[in-house]
């Protein structure tokens, strides 16, 4: 069992614009690490959370979250990489519908997200992309 001990958002970044009244066509963009302390049988994750306009309109809300969770002996890693995805995700999307409003905004609601075990890349993080969104 995986178990959030603490969160923070450790980085906001909010770029808005464009003109009221604009449509945007939104990007997501999710980067995901977890460092495994075995002994302890605790991880340190960190999530990097971007949205931005397909077309490089001059909206964008970039966030990063750091959280510590605990796991059971047996859990193994793609579970607790999963697992502690989605306890962080819905405070990821609490913060972006909060930060849009309090912008005076109406409310940006971003899809759910699920991470799949068998995508989980155990090791070295992948190299850096040439993405707009990255």
């Amino acid at each position: 069992m995986v178990d959030l001990k603490w969160y923070k958002i450790s980085n906001i970044d909010f770029e808005n614009d464009v003109p009221n009244g604009t449509q945007l066509k939104l990007k997501n963009s999710v980067k995901y690490n977890v460092n495994y302390m075995d002994a302890e049988r605790r991880c340190v994750s960190k999530l990097e959370f971007r949205i931005g306009d397909e077309n490089l309109q001059p909206f964008s809300i970039k966030l990063e979250m750091e959280a510590m969770f605990t796991y059971d002996e047996f859990d193994e890693k793609p579970y607790i990489h999963t697992a502690s995805f989605d306890h962080l995700f819905p405070f990821i999307r609490q913060s972006v519908n909060s930060l849009t409003t309090m912008a005076g905004m109406p409310g940006l609601l971003i899809p759910l997200m699920k991470l799949e075990e068998n995508e989980v890349a155990l090791g070295k993080p992948k190299e850096e992309t040439e993405e707009p969104l990255n």
